[in-house]
């Protein structure tokens, strides 16, 4: 039988046919990424996805147990004729004499154990076994949460809003993009965006934040190009160290502080620990008016072909691009706000605003 094979399509572009084996030959050649499409049965479905799927039962067929049929019943061997007979058992040495019960121990006699020994052990193993309980128990409830760098307990318990605007606005700074282009008359005048950054961590003397390529990405051709950040209430330039793959919408800057302490970077969850009707937060610099925070709960988890989006009813605005959305029940970072979603050229569409989760952030394999 012929190995089954799919059809591919990444930004209108297909190709194929392509078996499994040529797609994994593909992504470990770099050629293809997870976030193509491809045909299974005529319903398209995100490369990424299949293989999870695929993967998931190819290991779940392998690891059923195979049965085996029973050996085969041995053949009777006739007994021989010639069979030697063996001699009968020496008797007893006259030497041999029993140790009395009130004698010393030889070498090979088990000690002597007292009374009370028992007892303390059954106590001691059942001290041990109380003491794993609580411990997992605690660690279970806890949600595998901790304390953030700023201190505050990220246990399993609901933050207020409160709770998380005071210990989760640090991390959000203000980004100013400037830069020089010509207008329609060829004149050459001054232009520029604002936005949001997170601070993800800081590694060799650098502030490390992710933020919108859109927020600092200039018109082509424009000269002059310079970035600030407010970090800790002062202003201070930086760079564009890194870009996304895969039309994400994300950068990377850093920020050269002197006597900056590499630290532990910000709690933050991925994609699958997430579920509808969980509430959060958006921390950004709305409008470029400084930093703010609104709030409502995640609405749905939305495909596009740059990736899976997660949709929140938190209001968001110009200038909150590249900000922070919060879970409110420990106050881990789940997701960089993008997108505001529109019908038609001007008109917005109520709650329906889109962030990027952290999947594609930590993920070495989503940067240039």
């Amino acid at each position: 039988m012929s190995e089954k094979t799919y059809i591919l399509e990444w930004r209108g572009s297909k190709r194929g046919p392509c078996s499994h084996a040529d797609i994994e030959a593909g992504l470990a050649a770099g050629e293809l990424h997870s976030l193509y499409k491809i045909n299974v049965d005529g319903k398209w479905l995100v490369l990424r996805d299949f293989l999870e799927q695929h993967r998931a039962t190819t290991k779940q067929q392998s690891s059923r147990a195979v049965v085996l049929p029973p050996p085969p019943e041995p053949s009777p061997i006739p007994l021989q004729r010639s069979a030697t007979v063996l001699p009968p058992p020496l008797p007893l040495q006259q030497s041999a004499v029993p140790v009395s019960s009130f004698q010393r121990a030889g070498p090979d006699t088990p000690p002597h154990r007292p009374a009370w020994l028992w007892p303390v052990v059954i106590l001691a193993s059942a001290a041990c076994i109380i003491l794993v309980a609580v411990g997992a128990y605690m660690v279970a409830s806890s949600d595998g949460s901790s304390v953030d760098p700023n201190g505050t307990p990220t246990t399993g318990e609901k933050l207020t809003n409160e709770e998380i605007a005071e210990s989760k606005s640090p991390y959000v700074v203000q980004i100013l993009a400037t830069w020089k282009a010509k207008d329609k008359a060829g004149v050459l005048v001054k232009d520029g965006a604002n936005g949001t950054g997170v601070h993800l961590k800081n590694e060799n003397g650098y502030a490390y934040f992710v933020t919108n390529r859109h927020v600092v990405e200039p018109p082509a051709k424009a000269v002059q190009v310079e970035y600030l950040l407010n970090f800790n209430g002062a202003e201070m330039p930086c760079e564009v160290v890194q870009l996304a793959r895969y039309d994400l919408d994300l950068a990377m800057l850093r920020a050269e502080i002197a006597g900056l302490v590499d630290g532990p970077v910000l709690p933050s969850v991925k994609r699958k620990e997430l579920k509808v009707g969980q509430e959060c937060v958006a921390i950004g610099n709305a409008l470029g008016g400084g930093i703010s925070v609104t709030t409502g709960v995640i609405s749905a988890f939305d495909k596009f072909p740059a990736g899976e989006y997660i949709r929140t009813s938190a209001p968001i605005s110009s200038g909150n691009s590249g900000g922070g959305l919060f879970r409110t029940r420990d106050g881990v970072l789940i997701g960089i706000t993008t997108l505001i979603m529109k019908e038609g050229a001007d008109e917005l569409v109520q709650n329906f605003n889109l962030a990027i989760p952290m999947d594609y952030v930590l993920d070495e394999l989503f940067w240039e």
